[in-house]
């Protein structure tokens, strides 16, 4: 009779053994998984001398997108000037009956043909709907508004704001 109860518990203990390959698996997938989804990176930004950023509590993580600089005489896209400001305002003519800027505008589709361009040249490059607002805190909310609803028009749905983190 102890020979079975022997072989009984035997079996018992091979049967709760564990899977170690199924296991593996799914640990490498999570691996996978959330070093694609981490991502840390740093975005340089050189404003115009005389801005003032505004400040801000909270942040996230920084990316690179498209950036646009509104500074008291100029807007600017990657650092090119493409429509003056007087007193951080566009002038009439400027403005279209939509509230977009057609200097802006321009300057944004021709950025967005650009992109298009080597999105088809080049497979791994993706067209980004990013843009990063770097706004003077003097810059009144109508220039940020023309700003923003001209990169909408032209596709740049996704903006950040740039501010200064207080130490």
């Amino acid at each position: 009779m102890k020979k079975k109860s022997l072989f009984k518990k035997h079996r018992q203990s091979e049967e709760m053994a564990l899977q170690i390959t199924s296991m593996a698996d799914i640990f490498t997938i999570l691996l996978v998984f959330l070093l694609k989804s981490y991502a840390t990176s740093a975005v340089n930004i050189a404003p115009t001398s005389g801005m003032q950023l505004p400040s801000a509590q909270a942040g996230e993580a920084t990316v690179e997108a498209l950036k646009v600089e509104i500074s008291q005489s100029a807007v600017q896209v990657e650092g090119k000037p493409v429509a003056s400001l007087k007193d951080f305002k566009f002038e009439g003519t400027d403005i279209q009956g939509n509230g977009t800027s057609k200097s802006v505008s321009s300057a944004l589709e021709r950025e967005r043909q650009r992109q298009i361009l080597i999105a088809k040249n080049n497979s791994d490059v993706k067209v980004d709907a990013k843009i990063m607002v770097i706004a003077d805190q003097r810059t009144p909310y109508s220039t940020v508004k023309s700003v923003l609803a001209s990169a909408a028009l032209n596709g740049y749905t996704d903006f950040k704001l740039a501010v200064v983190k207080p130490e």
